[in-house]
């Protein structure tokens, strides 16, 4: 990691004023987001797919209504990147945007299930391995 993806990912973290956190094993960076509305929330998340094309690289999300969890990192190499960050950065921007309701106090556990459902797409370790056809 850079250290201008390092000071970045400093002023992404909730212990340093952002609203970011890291994963338990300090490989990805989480956050929830939440609007007023689906509509809002569903437009969020195309800004936000669109600029995963742009640079090449996706979270691992979850969506339920008006809330939606993503989570950052790359999985080959395993590991946090300077993408990762840029990107939850890129995130915040796009929220503020879009409207992004202030944050509410959240539970241990996300609401609806949301980290659980991220956690269920990427088990078997090749969302990002090429499929034969």
């Amino acid at each position: 990691m850079s250290s201008q993806a390092s000071a970045e990912l400093e002023k992404l973290l909730a212990s340093r004023g952002g609203r970011w956190t890291l994963s338990p094993d300090g490989e990805a960076l989480e956050r929830s987001f939440k609007f007023k509305s689906f509509t809002k929330t569903w437009d969020f998340m195309t800004a936000v797919s669109l600029q995963c094309k742009v640079w090449n690289h996706h979270p691992e999300w979850s969506n339920v209504y008006n809330t939606t969890f993503i989570r950052w990192t790359t999985h080959v190499p395993k590991g946090l990147s300077d993408k990762d960050i840029s990107l939850a950065a890129l995130c915040d921007a796009l929220a503020r945007d879009f409207g992004e309701l202030e944050p509410e106090p959240e539970p241990e556990s996300l609401s609806c299930g949301m980290r659980e459902l991220a956690d269920e797409v990427v088990k078997d370790g090749n969302c990002c391995v090429k499929q034969q056809t």
